[in-house]
């Protein structure tokens, strides 16, 4: 893989996993059809950057 996808792949896998926390607090607190599909949505995206989907 070319060396900037590799740094912007780092970057975006340090920063979603604290969003992932904090939309999660959210959803629980306030559960709306909203914060459930942009949970998912981060969640798929930061398991497709751990196994190196993307």
């Amino acid at each position: 893989m070319e060396r900037w996808w590799m740094r912007a792949r780092y970057a975006v896998k340090s920063v979603i996993f604290p969003l992932i926390c904090l939309q999660f607090i959210r959803t629980l607190l306030f559960p709306t059809g909203f914060d459930v599909l942009l949970l998912f949505a981060m969640f798929l995206l930061y398991l497709g950057i751990l196994f190196e989907v993307f």
